[in-house]
């Protein structure tokens, strides 16, 4: 069963994109997804190096303070039961390698007490003192942060035995240079990773959505009517989306089918009885005119009484008969319509001979033009005229033009005896014309005869669907259709097809 859309109405373009803009992506989504996750890869890294960056660095200068503090208690002795120590220059000239940086030292006795350096220096190192083992930490000390490396050991000699402390501090600018260059180049090559991965991820996103507009574009390149399955490759995650449209495709063809048999069934009943109604009016209104005239005397007021009943039963049932022929055709018509538009909506455009269907359009008219006392004529002087169009669409396109012409052309009007059609080339064109000599269209009115039921005069019969199908027919062509006046009066109506070239359409 059909079900309206509460939004059934075509939308217009502006609202499309402005729907489009509303929309989630997809694409963007997986982007975000992607970034979102190489960012945060991207900061534990950046941390990562950082801290191995500070590593690196303390691990290099902490061999130059460990070799000066080496050098330093190389040189620590007992005179005379008492430490005495002599810096070497080479020590210093060990550190000078880093040369912002200012060096601290100190060196005490636990039982002698300060012995040389900065005596404010603080000695403690944060973990328990271990004898002869170096300790390496940072403090802060005269404003400053700096590196100590610190060690404890024991001097004997056969009077005493003491133990001496030696720390030895370096202010730590050229380590956190070092660590800098180091961050910064690290942070330079994970930028370009980074750069790197989401470019690859973005071109990703257009592969990984590929088939989905795989699918579009051979749901678009496909005519209105064609409700085929979808026959194309596509990845086992959008293989289930492919079945579905698929099966709503089918679906939606047996709804169509359904609906094309109703409506030929319905064309079919609607037939039948209107036949019967109009044989049975025609047979009333003929046994009126020829009915037996009673053999019994009638005077003359009852005859005349008679006579005036009779005419008017012998109106109304000829208004009956004309009705029902209009009825008909306008059945005719929506049904021919229909066919049309299921053939526009279904068949694909080709080549064909624009004069086969006009020709047999003028033949199927000219007899019922004949009966109305109107002349019907071809005037051409080709022999081929081949455009890109459907055959049938076009000859019923022919024949609503001319049975429009005929029906308001009228054989008691002086110069409205015949009807033409014409057919001219042109350079990139055949011109088409259908030219009355009747009353003509109002300019008013020029604009609204392409409307559906539309009609400019009632006391002529007439659906007023014909000229809505024709301007179906010449836009699905995109073809031009425009309405002229002709003098002293009528209507000419012209259609312009494009030629059909056949490079052009091998290309």
């Amino acid at each position: 069963m059909w079900q309206k859309s509460p939004n059934h109405q075509n939308l217009s373009e502006e609202e499309e994109r402005n729907a489009l803009r509303k929309a989630p992506s997809l694409r963007f989504r997986f982007i975000l997804a992607g970034v979102l996750v190489i960012g945060v890869i991207a900061g534990v890294a950046v941390n990562l190096v950082f801290d191995y960056s500070q590593k690196l660095a303390d691990l290099s200068y902490d061999r130059l303070l460990r070799s000066a503090l080496l050098q330093m208690d190389e040189n620590v002795g007992l005179i005379g039961n008492e430490v005495s120590i002599d810096i070497p220059w080479s020590a210093f000239a060990t550190l000078a390698q880093a040369d912002e940086d200012r060096v601290f030292y100190k060196v005490e006795s636990v039982e002698q007490g300060f012995i040389t350096g900065y005596r404010d220096l603080n000695s403690e190192p944060p973990k328990k003192p271990v004898l002869d083992e170096i300790q390496f930490y940072n403090r802060e000390y005269s404003g400053e942060m700096v590196r100590f490396a610190w060690v404890e050991r024991h001097l004997t000699d056969p009077e005493t035995a003491q133990t001496v402390r030696i720390i030895l501090g370096q202010t730590r600018l050229s380590r956190e240079e070092m660590a800098s260059s180091v961050t910064q180049r690290a942070i330079e090559i994970v930028l370009l990773i980074a750069l790197v991965a989401i470019t690859l991820i973005v071109i990703g996103s257009h592969l990984v959505l590929r088939p989905l507009h795989r699918i579009e574009r051979a749901l678009e390149e496909r005519a209105m009517g064609d409700l085929t399955p979808i026959d194309i490759n596509t990845p086992k995650e959008t293989h289930h989306l492919k079945v579905a449209i698929n099966h709503f495709m089918v679906r939606l063809q047996r709804n169509l089918e359904q609906l094309e048999n109703y409506t030929a069934d319905a064309a079919h009943q609607l037939r039948t009885p209107l036949a019967s109604l109009r044989a049975l009016a025609e047979n009333a209104r003929d046994n009126i005119t020829t009915g037996e005239i009673s053999s019994e005397p009638i005077s003359s007021d009852i005859l005349s009484s008679n006579s005036v009943s009779s005419k008017k039963h012998h109106q109304d049932l000829e208004n009956i008969v004309i009705q029902c022929d209009t009825l008909s055709q306008t059945i005719t018509l929506l049904l021919n319509q229909a066919v049309v538009s299921h053939r526009l909506q279904t068949h694909h455009l080709e080549s064909v001979n624009l004069l086969e269907p006009i020709r047999a359009s003028c033949r199927e008219q000219a007899v019922t033009a004949l009966h109305q006392g109107i002349l019907l004529s071809l005037d051409c002087e080709l022999q081929s005229a081949f455009v890109l169009g459907d055959s049938f669409s076009i000859q019923q396109m022919m024949q609503n033009l001319i049975e429009n012409a005929v029906r308001y052309s009228g054989s008691d009007r002086e110069h409205a005896s015949e009807i033409i059609v014409q057919v001219n080339e042109f350079d990139h064109f055949y011109r088409i014309k259908v030219i009355d000599y009747g009353d003509g269209i109002p300019d008013i009115e020029k604009e609204r005869v392409f409307e559906r039921f539309y009609r400019g005069r009632y006391d002529i019969a007439g659906s007023g669907v014909g000229l809505a199908m024709v301007k179906d027919i010449v836009d699905h062509h995109s073809a031009r259709i425009l309405i002229l006046d002709n003098e002293p009066q009528g209507t000419t109506f012209q259609v312009d097809f494009a030629k059909f070239k056949t490079d052009e359409a091998s290309a």
